[in-house]
């Protein structure tokens, strides 16, 4: 599970080696009135926790739904683990790619009871202006991308959070420009029209030119509905570009890979965690992947010996199980995200006694520390991606990962 800095939140049922390697404790100053309690006695668990998703498990984007679900059932499941008599419910709703109808659902999840949310990418956007009239925390991944300027307590999305590891802002854009830049100084940029990617390429224009002075950006965007991009790529060669940074993920990913095979023109590139997807990998050509880098990616995924808590191979274990499957590839690590934000709301709830959206919010924002299986997160009031570059690394999306989950870095 997660700990915070100074006060075990091991259970009696677990046994002792767990109990201490996965604590949880609140700060020794008195804290701020939310913050976890400092109390001998544990406040009463409600018989019931309900934890909603709102995401893709049909349609083009189905592969990283399906994924997140994923986590978020095997997170809800080693959480009952540490909180014996809490039954957590995960209840789904399928959006099958269409944004828009993640409004409702959010409506019918709060309606449900639901303590918290979590969102697929290109769900999460729409969904802010419900989140704040019902005031429910909502995780996503990478979707808080599109809208992180506006995020935070002194900002108008105020229940918006990221449990993901390199999905999103610039802890996800400066590992890949430090990457391309070592191959030159005129980078290549290329979006679709989706909201995550123009996010991101905007944000990196910005980035590049904040901390980057000696880069020259070449930006190109093409549908996301697409089916080819070789004229964009084509606008990159012509530009004699020495890298390229590329946003699409799903399968205007695809669509990207199968264009530079078409063009015959294989330039260093860096993008997106989800390049390690199957048919990405299997889009990739081999001529690319020498020098292809993808993420960034939780170092515990690259690093066993980071996994001090024994939280990665609790997730990597429950995760493969609920999926059925026996091989671990780069894309499950996206589970991890989903997985985190439901032992993480447990915890809340554990800690507080409450249910409640604002008590909640109040305690993810106090500014503790919690190790999860992508690492460290720390939250604040306008801090709402928890997870910071120093715990990321890029890693290779055509090399295979370990069945204990451990994928390939680029050193």
């Amino acid at each position: 599970m997660f700990r915070t800095k100074s006060r075990l939140l091991g259970v009696a049922a677990v046994a002792g080696a767990l109990a201490l390697s996965l604590a949880a404790c609140s700060s020794d100053t008195g804290g701020a009135a939310g913050s976890p309690s400092e109390s001998s006695s544990a406040p009463a668990l409600p018989d019931k926790l309900t934890i909603g998703f709102v995401g893709s498990l049909t349609g083009p984007l189905a592969a990283s739904g399906i994924n997140s679900l994923a986590g978020l059932k095997a997170g809800a499941e080693y959480a009952e683990t540490l909180h014996p008599g809490m039954t957590i419910e995960v209840v789904e709703r399928d959006t099958a790619g269409e944004a828009t109808a993640a409004v409702a659902q959010t409506r019918e999840l709060a309606q449900a009871g639901a303590t918290a949310i979590f969102f697929t990418t290109e769900a999460f956007p729409a969904v802010q202006d419900v989140l704040n009239q019902v005031k429910i925390p909502g995780g996503t991944s990478g979707g808080i991308a599109a809208v992180l300027p506006e995020v935070g307590d002194s900002h108008r999305y105020k229940y918006a959070f990221s449990t993901g590891a390199g999905n999103a802002g610039d802890t996800a854009i400066t590992p890949l420009l430090d990457y391309a830049s070592q191959f030159g100084d005129k980078i290549g940029l290329v979006e679709d029209a989706s909201a995550f990617a123009v996010a991101q390429a905007d944000l990196t224009e910005d980035i590049a030119k904040a901390d980057y002075p000696d880069l020259e950006l070449v930006r190109v965007s093409f549908p996301a509905s697409a089916s080819d991009a070789t004229a964009q790529l084509s606008t990159l060669q012509q530009a004699d570009v020495d890298a390229v940074v590329m946003w699409p993920y799903g399968t205007p990913a695809v669509t990207v890979m199968s264009s530079f095979d078409k063009l015959g023109w294989y330039p260093p590139t860096a993008g997106t965690l989800g390049l390690g997807t199957p048919a990405i990998v299997e889009a990739t050509p081999a001529e690319l992947a020498e020098d292809l880098a993808a993420g960034p990616m939780a170092k515990t995924f690259l690093d066993p010996a980071l996994d001090t808590t024994g939280v990665v191979s609790e997730f990597v274990t429950r995760y493969m199980d609920a999926l059925d499957k026996t091989e671990f590839t780069p894309l499950d690590t996206v589970g991890a995200n989903s997985f985190d934000w439901s032992v993480l709301i447990a915890q809340a709830v554990a800690d507080t006694g409450k249910t409640d959206g604002d008590s909640i919010k109040t305690y993810l924002t106090s500014g503790e520390e919690f190790t999860g299986a992508n690492g460290v997160y720390v939250f604040g009031p306008d801090k709402r991606i928890g997870i910071d570059a120093s715990e990321l690394q890029l890693y290779r999306s055509t090399e295979p990962c370990s069945p204990e989950g451990i994928c390939v870095p680029v050193e």
